[in-house]
Protein backbone atom coordinates (compact mmCIF):
# COMPACT_ATOMS: atom_id res chain seq x y z
CA UNK A 1 0.00 0.00 0.00
CA UNK A 2 1.36 3.82 -0.53
CA UNK A 3 -0.03 7.03 -1.06
CA UNK A 4 1.96 9.63 -2.26
CA UNK A 5 1.06 13.81 -2.98
CA UNK A 6 2.55 16.91 -3.93
CA UNK A 7 3.20 16.67 -7.95
CA UNK A 8 5.85 17.67 -9.72
CA UNK A 9 5.58 17.01 -13.56
CA UNK A 10 9.32 16.12 -14.81
CA UNK A 11 8.07 16.34 -18.72
CA UNK A 12 4.97 15.40 -20.96
CA UNK A 13 5.26 11.51 -19.98
CA UNK A 14 6.18 11.83 -16.51
CA UNK A 15 5.36 12.89 -13.50
CA UNK A 16 5.60 12.09 -9.81
CA UNK A 17 4.55 12.66 -6.58
CA UNK A 18 7.75 12.89 -3.96
CA UNK A 19 5.99 13.27 -0.70
CA UNK A 20 5.32 9.89 0.55
CA UNK A 21 2.41 9.67 3.38
CA UNK A 22 2.23 5.65 3.14
CA UNK A 23 4.43 3.05 1.47
CA UNK A 24 4.84 -0.09 3.20
CA UNK A 25 6.87 -2.56 1.39
CA UNK A 26 8.43 0.33 -0.12
CA UNK A 27 7.00 -0.84 -3.91
CA UNK A 28 6.59 3.01 -4.71
CA UNK A 29 9.78 5.06 -5.70
CA UNK A 30 8.89 9.22 -5.14
CA UNK A 31 12.01 9.98 -7.16
CA UNK A 32 10.83 7.91 -10.16
CA UNK A 33 7.18 7.98 -9.17
CA UNK A 34 6.95 4.56 -10.43
CA UNK A 35 5.08 1.76 -8.11
CA UNK A 36 6.77 -2.04 -9.35
CA UNK A 37 4.77 -4.41 -8.30
CA UNK A 38 6.66 -7.47 -6.07
CA UNK A 39 3.64 -9.52 -5.51
CA UNK A 40 1.46 -10.60 -8.00
CA UNK A 41 -2.08 -10.31 -7.38
CA UNK A 42 -5.29 -7.52 -7.56
CA UNK A 43 -4.56 -4.18 -7.26
CA UNK A 44 -6.57 -0.84 -6.72
CA UNK A 45 -5.11 2.34 -7.86
CA UNK A 46 -6.42 5.97 -7.86
CA UNK A 47 -4.90 9.01 -9.11
CA UNK A 48 -6.46 12.50 -8.97
CA UNK A 49 -4.87 15.96 -9.97
CA UNK A 50 -5.93 19.56 -9.63
CA UNK A 51 -5.31 22.63 -12.88
CA UNK A 52 -3.89 25.09 -11.72
CA UNK A 53 -6.21 27.94 -10.90
CA UNK A 54 -6.42 30.89 -13.38
CA UNK A 55 -4.68 28.78 -16.11
CA UNK A 56 -6.19 28.76 -19.77
CA UNK A 57 -6.16 24.86 -20.37
CA UNK A 58 -9.53 24.36 -22.60
CA UNK A 59 -8.73 20.70 -21.61
CA UNK A 60 -5.94 18.19 -19.94
CA UNK A 61 -5.58 14.68 -19.48
CA UNK A 62 -2.89 11.84 -17.80
CA UNK A 63 -3.00 8.66 -17.88
CA UNK A 64 -2.88 5.48 -15.10
CA UNK A 65 -0.19 3.25 -17.29
CA UNK A 66 1.09 -0.05 -16.45
CA UNK A 67 4.62 -0.46 -18.01
CA UNK A 68 4.71 2.19 -19.77
CA UNK A 69 1.24 1.95 -21.82
CA UNK A 70 -1.79 4.04 -21.18
CA UNK A 71 -4.67 2.07 -19.03
CA UNK A 72 -6.91 4.65 -17.62
CA UNK A 73 -7.68 8.13 -18.71
CA UNK A 74 -8.00 11.31 -16.25
CA UNK A 75 -9.65 13.81 -19.19
CA UNK A 76 -11.18 17.28 -18.57
CA UNK A 77 -12.22 19.76 -21.55
CA UNK A 78 -13.07 23.37 -19.86
CA UNK A 79 -16.27 25.61 -21.33
CA UNK A 80 -15.10 28.69 -18.91
CA UNK A 81 -11.07 28.04 -18.61
CA UNK A 82 -10.32 31.32 -17.46
CA UNK A 83 -12.30 30.77 -14.16
CA UNK A 84 -13.03 27.00 -13.56
CA UNK A 85 -11.33 24.81 -11.01
CA UNK A 86 -11.49 20.62 -11.64
CA UNK A 87 -9.32 18.00 -10.75
CA UNK A 88 -8.95 14.63 -12.94
CA UNK A 89 -9.54 11.79 -10.93
CA UNK A 90 -9.56 8.08 -11.80
CA UNK A 91 -9.74 4.78 -10.23
CA UNK A 92 -8.77 1.48 -11.37
CA UNK A 93 -8.30 -1.99 -10.67
CA UNK A 94 -4.92 -4.21 -12.14
CA UNK A 95 -3.85 -7.61 -12.05
CA UNK A 96 -0.54 -6.99 -12.02
CA UNK A 97 2.71 -9.50 -12.16
CA UNK A 98 5.84 -9.29 -10.42
CA UNK A 99 7.79 -6.62 -12.24
CA UNK A 100 5.07 -4.61 -13.69
CA UNK A 101 5.29 -1.12 -13.09
CA UNK A 102 2.52 1.39 -12.93
CA UNK A 103 2.91 5.19 -12.69
CA UNK A 104 0.83 8.28 -13.24
CA UNK A 105 2.05 10.36 -16.94
CA UNK A 106 1.82 10.59 -20.56
CA UNK A 107 -0.27 14.50 -20.11
CA UNK A 108 -1.45 16.69 -22.59
CA UNK A 109 -0.81 20.05 -21.31
CA UNK A 110 0.96 19.35 -18.37
CA UNK A 111 2.03 22.63 -17.57
CA UNK A 112 -1.58 23.87 -16.16
CA UNK A 113 -1.82 21.38 -14.10
CA UNK A 114 -1.72 21.99 -10.42
CA UNK A 115 1.39 21.18 -8.07
CA UNK A 116 0.03 20.79 -4.17
CA UNK A 117 -0.61 18.68 -1.53
CA UNK A 118 -4.16 17.53 -3.01
CA UNK A 119 -2.77 15.89 -6.02
CA UNK A 120 -2.23 12.06 -4.98
CA UNK A 121 -1.63 9.11 -6.30
CA UNK A 122 -2.29 6.03 -4.34
CA UNK A 123 -2.30 1.76 -4.80
CA UNK A 124 -3.32 -0.92 -2.59
CA UNK A 125 -2.65 -4.88 -3.10
CA UNK A 126 -6.30 -6.22 -2.82
CA UNK A 127 -5.38 -9.85 -2.99
CA UNK A 128 -2.19 -11.76 -3.71
CA UNK A 129 -2.41 -14.76 -6.14
CA UNK A 130 -1.72 -17.79 -4.53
Amino acid sequence: MFTATSLIIIDTYNIRFPTVLTNLGNDYNSSSGVFTCRTAGQYWFSASIAKSFDDNAGSTSCYIMINGSNMMLMYHYERDPLHAFFSITASVGFHLTRGDRVQVGNCFNPSFLGRGSYDYFAGVLIKPDV
